[in-house]
């Protein structure tokens, strides 16, 4: 059993020591739920409860947490790997780590978590044991009112999660401590019992040894202990970077210039409904003042008559400019981040100068959230083996747009081995217009291979068969150009003598098969060549289309059947010479007046009609 006294008195110093920070993270809170009595009491008047300008901080922190949501890619080799046994080790061993975030739906809880990470400064990722379906399971956490205890090295040596829940919630949930809980045997500040909707604290520690869940408020009640049998603490923090020693969100000093504009255009909706409701001023010589449309004041100076308003000041518009921008500094937000962009500045180099600031952002927040991610599957690996170490189990899942299954036993095929490395390619940072410039560029100077470019492409792709749909498109553009040649070339064919019939007729069917299979398979087929049956009993050694004993008899020995000339003779070659030479008189043909001769020489090829 747990010590609930010396747990209590710990986590009751961590939350004294967190003040100041609970307390800049529930103004932060009350600013982006536009809860500004909360913060300023009074300074909202009745006609208007809610501020009348955009809530900056909620739009900014959304706008920079959907440029961070996007999941990195995931790798487990330790270094380069030769061997096909160790490639395939490495390739399931990463497809377990993609089944840790696909199966703890990391992609949905990934907006909130950077969302978190931003406003708060901290982003906690908790490795659960899910026993009901044996793996671990990763949760981002809400970083409101953590404690987290690090050693010198960085690693988390307690952790500690305070929240409110309902009292009606919470009897339904431990019904063995209803009473308690309810008040009914043990009364609730000053013996009064508490109704179902009131908010109740809980209090959850975690360290090497113990989990323990219990209500302070109940007189440090338990409502559950277990042992910790994972012997460390399951729990990986991504802390934004800081001055001191505590955690500070991007926005906890936007809160009052934001509230100030907003008052400022509060004063400025008030003198402006004060203009319009002023009095108005008259001559003298007005003895009735009619009202309604069209109404008509008789008078000899007409000119007179006006609205006693108050103009507002330039400096008011001034002081509203000068804190827009101070908020927009304070957020780290460029205009150009919300398509809020000058026309006179709506340039390449203008846009990059813009966004410099906010793209540098993005990378360090993902550098940070990508090391704590790496922490985390790290924990969920050893969980994986230590819980179920001979289980066997089924993954399923798409990396990089390709779908998986497989099977794994986690004292086979993790052994110890716990390191992952998750990348976001060497584009973090970059939008993804910019990235695909910047990797045609390198590919146009050969700087970087194509096989680098598609893995690093600001999309989901499997690399392997995007290179193999590529080369499959490249070879049927090239068998479709060598058809095109061949029709192209019929005329010169038929100028010869040669006959273009067949040529027509495999086109004709290669149509007629495209329309039933790919385009490879219907050029082999509607270009297979159709066999020659070879004669029966030729003798050995003779050239083929001979003809032997056992042949037809009214065939000479040695006669091509088919064409009617000599074996191994081309058609069209039966009066040339070897192999198509041409004859002597066609080289005396070739000689000049002076007997000089042109040292050309010329084929002929006839067909037999």
């Amino acid at each position: 059993m747990a010590d609930i006294a010396r747990i209590a008195a710990r986590v009751e110093a961590l939350r004294r020591d967190a003040q100041e920070r609970d307390a800049r993270h529930q103004t932060v809170f009350d600013a982006r739920a536009q809860k500004i009595d909360s913060i300023a009491p009074g300074s909202m008047p009745d006609a208007w409860p809610r501020p009348i300008t955009a809530n900056v901080l909620d739009t900014s922190a959304r706008q920079l947490a959907e440029n961070l949501a996007p999941l990195p890619s995931l790798n487990c080799a330790p270094g380069v790997v030769t061997s096909e046994r160790g490639k395939r080790f490495v390739a399931r061993k990463t497809k377990i780590a993609y089944s840790y975030v696909l199966d703890s739906g990391l992609k949905r809880q990934m907006p909130t978590g950077c969302d978190w990470y931003l406003t708060y400064g901290a982003m906690p990722i908790v490795v659960e044991p899910d026993f009901e379906n044996g793996r671990p399971r990763l949760r981002i956490d809400n970083p409101m009112k953590h404690y987290a205890q690090t050693d010198l090295s960085g690693k988390v040596i307690s952790y500690t999660k305070v929240w409110r829940e309902g009292a009606r919630q919470l009897a339904a949930k431990f019904p063995e401590f209803s009473d308690a809980i309810l008040g009914k045997n043990q009364p609730f500040g000053g013996g009064q019992h508490v109704t179902g909707d009131t908010e109740l604290e809980l209090v959850k520690y975690c360290d090497k040894t113990s989990y323990v869940l219990y209500m302070p408020e109940r007189k440090n009640l338990v409502l559950m202990e277990t042992e910790n049998r994972f012997g460390k603490v399951p729990v990986a923090v991504a802390r934004k970077p800081t001055w001191d020693d505590q955690d500070r969100g991007q926005f906890d000093d936007v809160v009052w210039p934001m509230l100030a504009r907003n008052r400022v255009a509060m004063l400025g909706l008030q003198a402006t409904q004060q203009t319009v409701r002023a009095p108005l001023a008259i001559p003298t010589d007005v003895q009735k003042i009619p009202f309604g449309d069209d109404a008509v004041i008789r008078t000899n100076s007409p000119e007179k008559i006006r609205r006693v308003g108050t103009d507002m000041p330039q400096a008011a518009w001034q002081q509203d400019a000068l804190l827009a921008a101070e908020v927009m500094k304070g957020t780290r937000t460029p205009a150009s981040a919300t398509g809020d962009v000058d026309a006179s500045i709506i340039t390449g180099r203008g846009v990059d100068a813009l966004n410099g600031g906010y793209d540098i952002q993005v990378a360090t927040g993902q550098l940070i959230i990508g090391d704590a991610l790496e922490r985390a599957l790290e924990l969920a690996f050893e969980m994986d083996e230590k819980y179920w170490p001979d289980a066997k189990k089924s993954i399923s899942g798409v990396i990089n747009g390709t779908p998986f299954e497989e099977t794994y036993t986690p004292s086979k095929d993790i052994k110890g081995n716990y390191r992952v490395s998750v990348s976001y390619g060497f584009a973090s940072g970059m939008n993804p217009n910019q990235a695909l410039i910047f990797l045609l560029q390198l590919r146009g100077d050969q700087l970087v291979s194509r096989d680098f470019v598609q893995r690093q492409l600001p999309m989901d792709v499997d690399v392997a068969s995007l290179q193999a749909e590529v080369d499959k498109e490249q070879t049927t553009d090239a068998l479709k150009q060598g058809v095109f040649s061949l029709l192209s070339s019929m005329g010169i064919m038929a100028q010869q003598g040669m006959d273009p019939t067949m040529i027509l007729m495999q086109a004709a069917k290669l149509i007629e098969l495209r329309e039933r299979m790919p385009m490879h398979e219907a050029i082999l087929k509607a270009f297979q060549p159709e066999p020659q049956p070879e004669p029966a009993g030729a003798p050995p050694g003779a050239p083929p289309g001979a003809s032997g004993p056992g042949a037809d008899a009214g065939v000479p020995f040695g006669m091509n059947p088919s064409t009617g000339m000599p074996g191994g003779i081309a058609p069209g070659q039966a009066q040339m010479g070897p192999g198509g030479k041409p004859d002597v008189m066609s080289l005396l043909a070739g000689l000049t007046s002076s007997g000089r001769p042109t040292a050309s020489a010329s084929v002929k090829r006839s067909v037999p009609a």
